[in-house]
């Protein structure tokens, strides 16, 4: 609906002349045009946002919290022994996954997926230990924040895919 300027009367939208007054219709085609490119250019900034998200890398909570405290100056000794208390709890909480597997009844009859259950134990391990040893060479200072982030960020690309 168009409204008339001189009377105020509501009019179709292709109307030139106003029904009620017999005045001339301006339509104002620039308010349009300011709308379509507003809607525009609000799409293409929510598309931008929402790739920024997708390509800003996910921190585990440990990570951030690891972060926040080199941040805040907490002692580099006070950092290790948390991140090798957390690496130990990752650890006990593998070797009880693969344990279940082990002792499930599943491997004796097929060994072939024991030796698969072992080598992604192991590889699991591996991965922990990698982990462990990023986090203390960023809780010693011996890498920046932004060189823990992105080799953090490789690391968490190469984990393990494990069945348990």
């Amino acid at each position: 609906m168009v409204k008339c300027k001189h009377c105020q009367a509501e009019n179709e939208e292709n109307a030139t002349i106003c029904q009620n007054c017999g005045e001339e219709i301006k339509k104002n085609g620039i308010n349009k045009i300011f709308l379509i490119g507003m809607g525009i250019l609000g799409f293409l900034v929510l598309i931008i946002a929402i790739s920024s998200l997708i390509n800003t890398p996910w921190i585990a909570e440990f990570d951030q919290d690891l972060i926040n405290s080199v941040r805040s100056g907490e002692t580099s000794e006070s950092l290790i022994s948390k991140i090798k208390e957390h690496s130990k709890a990752n650890r006990e909480g593998s070797k009880k996954g693969y344990e279940n597997i082990v002792s499930g009844g599943k491997s004796e009859s097929n060994p072939e997926f024991l030796d698969e259950a072992k080598e992604n134990y192991h590889k699991e391990l591996d991965y922990i230990q990698k982990i462990e040893n990023l986090q203390i060479s960023f809780a010693k200072r011996e890498i920046n924040e932004e060189t823990f982030i992105k080799k953090l960020s490789i690391l968490y690309e190469e984990q393990p895919e494990l069945d348990y």
